[in-house]
């Protein structure tokens, strides 16, 4: 499943099971995915999800350090 899979999909992203760690493609600069706990519709599984910095990336670390909430994200076509 990639992030654009999500589109149409209800997500809740509930912790961060480890990263931030940089994205090594050539010609990718300063990209940087944690390997996050979602739920899809109803369904827990872990995916990659990106950012553009290390420090948006650490933020989600930091947000999960400090709160058991989930993360809601609301995507539209």
């Amino acid at each position: 499943m990639t992030n654009s899979d999500l589109r149409s999909k209800q997500v809740k992203i509930w912790d961060v099971i480890s990263g931030p760690y940089p994205c090594d493609l050539p010609g990718v600069e300063d990209v940087h995915f944690n390997l996050c706990k979602i739920e899809v519709d109803g369904k827990v599984e872990s995916m990659e999800y990106f950012f553009d910095s290390f420090n948006d990336a650490y933020e989600m670390v930091k947000y999960f350090q400090k709160n058991i909430e989930p993360i809601e994200l609301e995507f539209e076509d």
